[in-house]
């Protein structure tokens, strides 16, 4: 006999009681997921398939769940979301952009109100209401873009009281196209910075002086490690225009640093792949989707090397005042999961940096998309001139092409190239990526053409016959929607994104590269595997298998490489750590207990004369107690905020340091914890004494 809803309703209740009764969580996993299952079904219309619940159970468990595009993600997270929602715990649900959190936010809610939930959603702004951003973190799950996660953990600890905070705990993270969170984005970096006292002219000066200098004589590139390092002749170059005698001197550390930086900013990151330019402001663009990302400031002083290679007006200098990086953010979250098109390729790198497991979820119905073998073409010209006329064909024949590009250069090319032919299409960029959802929607309309750059419109489906299927099966007699891929990646994963945009949930598709000898991807393959004599639009299925190859080498390599990058953030990491804690505990009412007990380790370590804890008792005794508690409060937040700010910079300086003693080698690990855990303690003295100092001398006027 069916339930009625309140019925159903109810069950919330029930399971909540089961668990404050003692019973585990995971005898509650089968009753938890059929009553969200029957909850959608009345609430959206949507039922779980059987291997979204596989997959939810996967979530549940810690792990990562593989689930094609199309597969339905963010109804499966629904299921782990509610189980952890009833013990009580914070759940966050983090989203590529902000975008997909208010879509994920809304067609969800119903379901979580169904049932008896709450729901949260973050909002996007720089200077957020906090109680709204409190009131959405109060809610039984919370929906975010996964930055906007970081930011009010950066603000809740810059925090001067406790009703200033936002967040109210880290237990657990559903995390959402979890390549590109707990990938691509690992070492990005929030951060909330202020004015610095020392503004600085340098970036200009040594923009300069980068244009003068020649690659490959005064300094070398290596692209693939995206590094840069100036050679003998380079550096005497520059001590000659600056009219030093040694550049490397410790006394020029600072200069060293804005010389790499102005060298980087030249070389490494280029205008409209890298950023862009918005009237007076460089605009950082997500590597992936080349969607800008105005909130994002490239650290390290990078950003005012790249303002100052564009010819920027100098803005003012700034300084960090917080950071934190995506992978410390998440690694102090009790629990969390993550799901996505694409993990098998990188599982290697999830165990080893986060300790997850890969699980793939099988679809649920059969693919069937054909995948054609490559394509070669002897120059990159060729290449996509054939490509454009094959999309122009498909679209003649009313079949729906998607046209995937790693460059805005190759996009426009084919673009012009479609325009020349007369077939009408949409190219999709960083310039207009405020109109991707409304591009993609039609994008499986009959005959349409959608040319897009670094796989924009993450996590929105294309669907066959246009956003309401209408023409579903004029477009499946034409084989349904075509991929076609102009370059092959280095990366297995971003590939298989591309490719799943067609042949979802059992749709007919298709999907094609094109290469052509002069790409990236072909300096790694042996030549005798494609030189010769082969006219252009051969398909050769072992060269496809090459690269294949090269691919998962390169998916090793990353992973050694991000491993070892993560031993080094790590340093920093673990010392902010500290510092919050410590920083969030004056931020409790018995603060007299830890100001006493800091004392007293001074005096023992002769920090401070014997007689401070008596100047301390008398210094209550003539303010009283509320005055002095206040006093502690304001002097440690202060004092800590100030040193740690100052520490931040010296980290900076240290690395710069240790690298022009490494001479372009890798700094070792162990010299750079033993010199960063000499900083961290001369810091944590330094901060201890100008505390007690303050507290003792500092007046105080009556109002």
């Amino acid at each position: 006999m069916a339930c009625s809803d309140a019925d159903l309703r109810a069950r919330t209740s029930a399971l909540r009681e089961r668990l404050s009764s003692g019973e585990p969580v995971s005898e509650l996993v089968p009753v938890g997921f059929a009553t969200v299952r029957e909850a959608a079904r009345r609430s959206i219309g949507l039922r779980h398939h059987d291997v979204q619940l596989i997959g939810g159970a996967v979530l549940h468990s810690g792990r990562i769940a593989e689930m094609r595009t199309g597969e339905g993600k963010t109804l499966t997270a629904t299921l782990p979301a509610y189980l952890g929602a009833l013990t009580g715990r914070t759940v966050h649900v983090l989203t590529a952009n902000d975008y997909l959190a208010g879509r994920d936010h809304a067609w969800m809610r119903p379901i979580y109100e169904f049932l008896g939930l709450s729901v949260g959603l973050l909002q996007p702004g720089g200077s957020p209401d906090r109680a709204v951003r409190r009131l959405a973190y109060a809610a039984d799950v919370t929906y975010g873009a996964w930055d906007e996660f970081c930011y009010d953990f950066l603000r809740d600890n810059l925090a001067w009281s406790k009703d200033e905070r936002v967040q109210r705990g880290l237990d657990l993270a559903i995390v959402d196209e979890a390549d590109l969170i707990l990938l691509d984005e690992m070492r990005a970096t929030p951060q909330m910075s202020g004015p610095a006292p020392k503004p600085t002219v340098w970036p200009k000066e040594f923009a300069a002086i980068a244009a003068r200098l020649r690659p490959g004589i005064h300094y070398t590139v290596d692209l693939k490690a995206r590094q840069v390092g100036p050679t003998d002749q380079g550096i005497d170059r520059v001590e000659d225009w600056l009219g030093v005698e040694n550049l490397y001197d410790e006394r020029y550390v600072t200069l060293v640093h804005v010389f790499e930086n102005s060298l980087k900013a030249k070389e490494l990151y280029l205008r409209d792949r890298d950023y862009t330019v918005s009237g007076t402001k460089v605009v950082a663009l997500d590597e992936l989707s080349g969607r800008p990302r105005p909130a994002v400031r490239f650290g390290d002083g990078l950003h005012e090397a790249i303002e100052a290679k564009e010819g920027l007006p100098a803005r003012p200098a700034a300084q960090v005042l917080a950071a934190v990086s995506e992978h410390d953010y998440l690694s102090q979250y009790a629990a969390f999961a993550g799901m996505t098109g694409t993990a098998l390729s990188d599982a290697q790198v999830y165990r080893e940096i986060y300790d997850l497991e890969v699980v793939p979820i099988p679809t649920n119905r059969p693919m069937i998309r054909v995948d054609y073998p490559d394509v070669l073409f002897k120059t990159t010209q060729a290449k996509l001139a054939a490509l454009a006329a094959d999309a122009a064909a498909r679209k003649s024949a009313g079949q729906p092409v998607l046209i995937g590009t790693l460059s805005a250069d190759d996009a426009q090319v084919i673009s012009t190239a479609l325009s020349d032919s007369g077939a009408s299409h949409e190219l999709l960029t960083a310039a207009n990526h405020e109109r991707e959802a409304g591009i993609l929607a039609d994008a499986g309309l009959p005959g349409a053409v959608t040319v897009v750059v670094k796989m924009a419109g993450r996590g929105v489906d294309i669907v066959l016959g246009g956003a309401q299927g209408t023409h579903y099966e004029a477009v499946a007699e034409a084989g349904g929607l075509c991929v076609l891929g102009a370059e092959r990646s280095g990366s297995r994963r971003l590939e298989l994104h591309l490719r799943g945009r067609a042949g979802r949930q059992g749709d007919p598709g298709e999907s094609k590269f094109y290469l052509s000898a002069e790409d990236e991807v072909m300096k790694g393959v042996p030549k005798a595997a494609f030189v010769g004599r082969f006219s252009d639009g051969t398909q050769i299925r072992a060269l496809s298998t090459i690269i294949d190859r090269i691919q998962t080498r390169t998916a090793a390599t990353q992973a050694a490489w991000l491993t070892g990058l993560i031993a080094y953030d790590d340093v920093l990491a673990k010392q902010q750590r500290l510092v919050y804690a410590d920083r969030r505990a004056v931020l409790e009412p018995d603060l007299r207990t830890r100001v006493v007990a800091m004392l007293d380790q001074m005096v023992r370590s002769a920090a401070v004369p014997a007689d401070a804890a008596d100047r301390y008792m008398l210094r209550e005794a003539e303010l009283g107690g509320p005055v002095m508690r206040e006093l502690e409060r304001r002097v440690l937040l202060s004092v800590t905020d100030r040193n740690w700010r100052e520490h931040l910079a010296a980290m900076t300086d240290l690395m710069t340091g240790l690298t022009v003693r490494a001479a372009g080698r890798m700094v070792p690990l162990p010299e750079y914890q033993r010199e960063a855990g000499q900083l961290f303690d001369a810091m944590m003295a330094t901060l201890r004494q100008q505390a007690v100092d303050t507290m003792l001398t500092v007046k105080i006027e009556a109002k």
